[in-house]
């Protein structure tokens, strides 16, 4: 653990690398409101804690403490653009900060993620965005500092100069898991779930495995999303389930029943589920019977029923239970739900599963 000053730190460092899992989409740092705040710079700003791991003697990988590297390098850029084509002295001093902070030879030296490294070499490299890359909020902290320097006329030697005063704790995580500590510091941000249980399935060596399920079950986030969630509410017998919390549920499962059978036989365990719960979403039966249930049981919005059918749909497939049981349960629920929409103070689900249960234990 050390202090440091955050403009010097990036000076010193070749590469800063970003966890594949984390994003730019929350709240960016305006580093020229200090300067608001100190018009003298007599005071030594303190921005926290910054998690890095050091890949080598220059170069880190950003645990924690991305969005403030990042709104860094964005002030520099403006600076640079604000400054370009006025003087020789100028465009020589652009060059150096490009050099030094923003550029590692023709690549940037801040290396985010797939989704964000797009917009971020675009703005650094001065090319064209898009109208949907203009929304961003890279692009709209960087207009914010084009135009207070421009409004206010603030000078690159002050800006400099309060720059220098910005100090952050640097703390160094060799022996931790970089995505746990992550998870813990940004709980409660908006994190991609998916992101995160992927970066846990290449650690442990069964990634493919992951991606055949997606590719051909799940096309998109939010399938997959409603997949786990209804998964793990059958496997923990949740009550109610934090979308915010799927990653955990996926870490506490995965590491349960890795005391009990291989990483490979997990995953089939869920590319079975996961096939099950496709043929739900896509109404995809060959039994007419079945299929004309499951239509009912959508078109009454019975996607909170999903969780429970899952559960019956694997006993049925099992043969732990009866087509002709299957497809009376299926029925009763399309019959909860036609009431649910025409009554609102209807039997809760809840409830009705309590009957489900008791029905199948007597055939």
């Amino acid at each position: 653990m050390k202090v440091v000053n955050l403009l010097n730190f990036i000076n010193k460092a070749k590469d800063l690398y970003t966890l594949d899992y984390a994003n730019c989409d929350n709240e960016l740092v305006n580093f020229l409101d200090l300067m608001t705040e100190d018009e003298q710079f007599t005071q030594k700003v303190d921005l926290g804690i910054i998690f890095v791991n050091q890949k080598s003697f220059d170069q880190y990988t950003i645990v924690d403490g991305l969005n403030r590297i990042l709104s860094l390098s964005l002030l520099l850029h403006a600076v640079c653009e604000c400054y370009k084509k006025t003087t020789a002295q100028n465009e020589k001093a652009i060059k150096t900060i490009r050099n030094k902070y923003l550029m590692n030879g023709q690549r940037t030296k801040l290396r985010l993620n797939d989704k964000d490294s797009v917009i971020y070499s675009k703005i650094i490299n001065g090319e064209r965005l898009s109208g949907h890359e203009k929304k961003s909020r890279m692009f709209k902290l960087l207009h914010s500092f084009w135009s207070q320097i421009k409004s206010e006329n603030l000078q690159a030697s002050n800006i400099f100069t309060m720059l220098k005063k910005i100090f952050v704790t640097l703390v160094e995580t060799d022996n931790v898991s970089k995505r746990n500590l992550y998870y813990k510091l940004n709980g409660n941000r908006n994190l991609n779930q998916i992101l995160l249980i992927e970066d846990f399935l290449k650690e442990n060596g069964i990634e493919e495995e992951w991606q055949l399920i997606r590719n051909k079950y799940f096309s998109l986030d939010s399938d997959i999303e409603r997949f786990l969630k209804d998964f793990f509410i059958t496997k923990f017998n949740y009550k109610k389930f934090n979308p915010d919390r799927l990653y955990e549920s996926f870490v506490n499962y995965f590491e349960t029943m890795m005391q009990y059978m291989p990483e490979d036989t997990i995953m089939q365990k869920m590319k079975h589920a996961a096939a099950l719960y496709s043929n739900i979403l896509n109404v995809n039966f060959r039994n007419d019977e079945i299929k004309q249930a499951f239509i009912k049981i959508k078109k009454y919005s019975g996607e909170d029923t999903y969780a429970y059918i899952l559960e019956v749909y694997e006993d049925f497939a099992d043969n732990n239970i009866s087509e002709t049981t299957f497809i009376e349960i299926l029925n009763t629920i399309a019959d909860y739900l036609s009431n649910r929409q025409k009554n609102n103070n209807n039997v809760e689900f809840n409830e009705l599963i309590q009957y489900l249960n008791a029905f199948i234990t007597c055939k």
